[in-house]
């Protein structure tokens, strides 16, 4: 489906109004609620189980994220490198820990379009929208600085209840699919979320032409 634009409009709609209100006896927000972009992002921030790789955090196992995340590579590398040549920040924040993420990251050929921090064991009693907010205050996210505010960050995860926390703070948030990690179709939904468009093959650095109109005279 088409992304949803953070206007107010949206913002007080009810949905909104009640994931705000969420306790945690609430049921999990639904998913596709939580594709809220509205562009002018400085920095994006992926977790890695299950969004990068394509198992859930709570059943990878160790040695298996670094074969997903290579076999996932092709797909991944010209969609990293599209937001790093748009000046976006692309980094990571992971309930695993840095060294496992840094070391499939290399494995998988990835490590020159990370150009942003990896941050390992994102765990707190505010999730890693508290962690995100002390890295922006910190300047952990340079050039992102915090007078620019959370609103100029997105995370791309697959646990609502993390993208929740982050809606509420101000971020910007995209939802991976519940299972199988970010697909073509949702990281393409993204880039189109954010105006970037994918180099075709052969033509990085440069915009793609226009598609064809099938059954078109040629000239």
């Amino acid at each position: 489906g088409l992304l949803r634009l953070a206007t107010p409009s949206s913002c007080s709609s009810v949905s909104y109004r009640n994931a705000v209100m969420m306790t945690p006896g609430t049921p999990d927000p639904v998913r596709a609620d939580m594709n809220l972009v509205a562009g002018n992002v400085a920095a994006v921030l992926f977790d890695f189980d299950g969004t990068l790789t394509a198992t859930p955090g709570d059943a990878a196992l160790r040695g298996r994220k670094q074969v997903e995340l290579s076999e996932r590579a092709p797909m991944l590398a010209p969609r990293l490198r599209a937001l790093r040549d748009a000046s976006i920040v692309v980094g990571i924040v992971s309930k695993s820990t840095e060294k496992t993420i840094r070391s499939a990251v290399v494995e998988a050929g990835l490590s020159e379009l990370v150009n942003g921090p990896v941050v390992g064991k994102a765990l707190g009693l505010e999730g890693k929208a508290g962690i995100i907010e002390d890295m922006l205050r910190s300047g952990a996210l340079a050039p992102v600085n915090a007078t620019e505010g959370l609103h100029r960050l997105l995370l791309v995860d697959d646990d609502v209840r993390e993208l929740e926390r982050a809606r509420q703070r101000g971020l910007q948030t995209f939802a991976a699919p519940k299972e199988g990690g970010l697909q073509e179709e949702d990281f393409d939904e993204l880039l189109a979320g954010l105006g970037i468009a994918l180099p075709t093959p052969g033509r990085e650095g440069r915009a793609p032409p226009p598609l064809p109109t099938f059954g078109a005279p040629q000239p």
